[in-house]
C-alpha cells in the first residue's frame, strides 16, 4: 500500500480517501482500485487482522447488583455451580477435571486419600493378585507344600475382598481371574492336606 492509515480493528480503509475496503479486495499479486477514489492499492491481509484476541481464562466479569456471585470471589459474577459441592464459582475458580467443573476446595480434597477417578493413573488389581497367589506356589509345590495352606487361604481371601472393589481403568473388573484364583487356592489347600495325609499315613506304619 502506498501509505499507512489508522483504521478500526478488523476494518480496512483506503489510505487516500478513507473509504471502506473489503479484506478480499486486497491481493499481493496485482493492484486493485479503491471503490471511492480509484487509487491503485495492493496489499496482503493476514488472518490476525480479523481474528479477535482470545479472552484470558483468568479474567472474570464483575457481578452486578442482584446477580449470583462466586463463593470465593464475592465481587465476581458466578459462572456455574461446582459439580461436587454445588458452590457457585466464577471463571477464575472453575477447574475442569474430565467432564466435570470443580471448585478449588473439591479439587484439593480429590487429591487426597479419596482421589478423583479422573486423576487416578493406576489401581491395585485384586483379581490378578488372587490369580498369581493361587498359581505361583503350585509351580514350586514340591518345595513349598507346607506353605500351601497359607497361600491357598490367602488367594481365596484376596479374591473375596476384591470382588466388589474397582477394577482396571481399561478393562474393568476381571472376575474371571478372581474365580480362577479361588479355584487355585482350593487346589493348594487340597494338595497340602493330601500331602499331609500321605506323610501322616507313612509315619503311622
Amino acid at each position: 500500500m502506498p501509505s499507512v492509515s489508522s483504521v478500526v480493528y478488523g476494518a480496512l480503509t483506503c489510505p487516500e480517501c478513507a473509504a471502506a475496503l473489503p479484506s478480499q479486495a486486497l491481493v499481493p499479486e496485482k493492484d486493485e482500485l479503491c471503490p471511492g477514489c480509484r487509487v491503485p492499492i495492493r496489499g496482503r491481509v493476514f488472518r490476525a487482522w480479523s481474528t479477535p484476541e482470545p479472552q484470558s481464562a483468568t479474567v472474570s466479569d464483575r457481578a452486578l447488583e442482584g446477580e449470583a456471585v462466586c463463593f470465593f470471589h464475592p465481587s465476581n459474577r458466578a459462572a456455574l455451580p461446582c459439580d461436587s459441592c454445588g458452590r457457585f464459582i466464577c471463571t477464575v475458580c472453575e477447574l475442569r477435571v474430565g467432564s466435570r467443573h470443580l471448585c478449588p476446595v473439591c479439587l484439593g480434597n480429590g487429591l487426597g486419600k479419596q482421589k478423583l477417578p479422573e486423576i487416578i493413573s493406576k489401581r491395585f488389581l485384586w483379581s490378578f493378585a488372587a490369580f498369581w497367589i493361587g498359581l505361583m506356589p503350585l509351580i514350586a509345590i514340591l518345595m513349598l507344600w507346607p506353605v500351601l495352606v497359607i497361600t491357598g487361604a490367602s488367594a481365596i481371601i484376596v479374591a473375596l475382598i476384591g470382588w466388589n472393589r474397582p477394577g482396571s481403568l481399561v478393562r474393568g473388573r476381571q472376575h474371571w481371574a478372581a474365580v480362577v484364583g479361588i479355584l487355585l487356592g482350593l487346589a493348594q489347600l487340597g494338595v497340602a492336606f493330601g500331602i499331609f495325609s500321605i506323610i501322616q499315613a507313612a509315619r503311622s506304619r
